[in-house]
């Protein structure tokens, strides 16, 4: 079954954007990707968070490097369809 998992990020210029995990758990070993929606790769993360560290998300519109404390909310997309949204 596909999981979607959407991290909203916000830039301290305004821009925001969307960190997006997918997981598919019906393959005999499953499997995981994760892409960047409104965002740039050109991050300097180097911190304990292996989602910032992996993605390294930057702003597209001034550059500016995002990590774990610019995380304005999530949400989540099964395959059935049904978003559930949690702030925070």
């Amino acid at each position: 079954m596909k999981k979607h998992v959407f991290t909203h990020v916000a830039c301290p210029c305004g821009h925001r954007g969307t960190i997006v995990q997918t997981y598919d758990s019906a393959p005999r070993d499953g499997w995981y990707h994760a892409w960047l929606r409104d965002l740039s790769n050109k991050g300097t993360y180097e911190g304990t968070d292996s989602l910032f560290a992996e993605t390294r998300p930057s702003c597209p519109k001034c550059g500016r490097s995002l990590a774990p404390e610019n995380v304005v909310g999530h949400s989540e997309l099964d395959e059935a369809a049904e978003l559930l949204f949690r702030l925070g």
